[in-house]
């Protein structure tokens, strides 16, 4: 972020679009900074009776099912689900936000339900 700022004050472009250029980027910089200083803590879990995944959020439990195409690799788990209203929700799981044992269990078991 801090590179195109200098390569917006550095290139030689009319001030008006450099102006314009650089007031975008701080905008969406204060965005991305307030994105982050509002996230909430969210929970995932997986009930193995009826095969179904639930999130808390501001809203409580919500219900999802595993969609059929996942991202797994050893560092990084994408998944994706599908709310009962129809709506896509994604999620990213990184290393480490959780033990590797459980992230070991959690990339054995997305292919193994997606199908």
């Amino acid at each position: 972020m801090l590179s195109i700022f200098v390569l917006l004050v550095v290139l030689p472009i009319l001030l008006w679009p450099k102006l314009i250029a650089i007031g975008a980027v701080m905008l969406l910089l204060v965005r991305i900074i307030t994105l982050w200083r509002n996230r909430q803590h969210q929970e995932l879990l997986f009930n193995r009776e009826n095969d179904s995944w639930q999130l808390s959020g501001p809203q409580g439990w919500q219900e999802l099912r595993l969609k059929s195409d996942q991202f797994v690799t050893a560092r990084l788990v994408i998944i994706y689900f599908k709310t009962p209203k129809g709506s896509v929700i994604k999620r990213v799981i990184t290393r480490d936000v959780m033990t590797t044992a459980d992230h070991h269990k959690l990339r054995v078991l997305l292919p193994a339900r997606s199908h």
